[in-house]
């Protein structure tokens, strides 16, 4: 198979989700389009993502139902190139982490993500029950995937900066606002958290950010300014499957992506496309000499 990204041999998608609402509860999918309120399954992406050169995966869960993360780990079984999962758990409940004990023993799990973006709870984050589960979570050696709005990624600062030991990856680079074209607000706040040395970023579900027939201009600045900050150590990339195919399908959203990079050597390749979150997710893909690429 010729690789999708010259010279990229392995290609970690570190941003997959599946569903199933017979049988687990998406408070969020009612709302969401008529495509995506269905069963989604890997054996969709299979052929995309073979045909598009990605070689390994991390599941993201995709819901609040305390039922998703064992469902999760059931049924990726059958998909060993998902090599990490990201579930979740709830972070409020005094019992939280001891409900979960099954799960915790399976090697696969790698976090814990909430879809605080979804919910109307601004400061959920600076809750003291959620900081004491994230010291938790940190102990545990789990990472915290944060899926934010804009607008919560100054608090997402100072509580990140409370937690020095916990890897957080922040999802979509923080949703930046790329449809209205005004970045400044982002560009600064992201600002704030890329210089926590604990935060990783992905570079994930931006194509459908964009408003339909938009030109790329704010995508490009915005991917720049990713890069900018964290450097491709501390990037990732994420295709956001099924909902990526609201803009796009599976190849095309790599593609895209792959455009506004800028120039990146063969070791700085390597981070962005794998090395990154073989390192944070802990995949074991590589010796961690090798995953371990130079800052630029």
């Amino acid at each position: 198979m010729i690789p999708a990204v010259p010279g990229q041999h392995v290609i970690v998608d570190s941003h997959v989700h599946c569903w199933n609402p017979q049988v687990i509860e998406y408070f969020w999918l009612d709302g969401a389009d008529e495509s995506l309120r269905r069963v989604v399954t890997l054996d969709e992406l299979e052929p995309q993502r073979l045909a598009a050169g990605v070689t390994h995966g991390v599941y993201v869960q995709a819901s609040h139902d305390p039922r998703e993360m064992a469902w999760a780990l059931r049924i990726l079984r059958a998909f060993p190139w998902v090599r990490g999962v990201v579930g979740w758990l709830d972070l409020t409940a005094p019992d939280g982490l001891d409900a979960a004990q099954e799960a915790l023993l399976d090697d696969r799990l790698r976090g814990v993500r909430h879809l605080t973006h979804d919910i109307p709870q601004g400061d959920w984050l600076a809750r003291a029950d959620v900081g004491r589960a994230l010291d938790a979570l940190a102990g545990l050696g789990l990472s915290l995937d944060l899926v934010l709005r804009p607008e919560q990624l100054p608090l997402a600062a100072e509580v990140v900066a409370d937690h020095p030991d916990l890897s957080v990856i922040l999802d979509h680079l923080g949703n930046p606002p790329l449809a209205d074209d005004d970045l400044y607000a982002w560009s600064h706040d992201l600002a704030a958290l890329a210089a926590l040395p604990n935060v990783t970023a992905k570079v994930s579900g931006l194509l459908t950010r964009l408003r339909p027939g938009q030109d790329r201009g704010s995508l490009r600045r915005a991917v720049a300014h990713a890069f900018d900050l964290f450097g491709p150590s501390r990037l990732m990339y994420g295709g956001d499957w099924p909902v990526s195919t609201l803009a796009a399908d599976y190849a095309t959203t790599l593609d895209a992506l792959r455009a506004t990079l800028p120039p990146l050597d063969s070791a700085r390749a390597h981070g962005f496309w794998a090395g990154t979150a073989d390192r944070v997710y802990r995949l074991g893909l590589f010796p961690t000499s090798t995953s371990k690429e130079a800052h630029p």
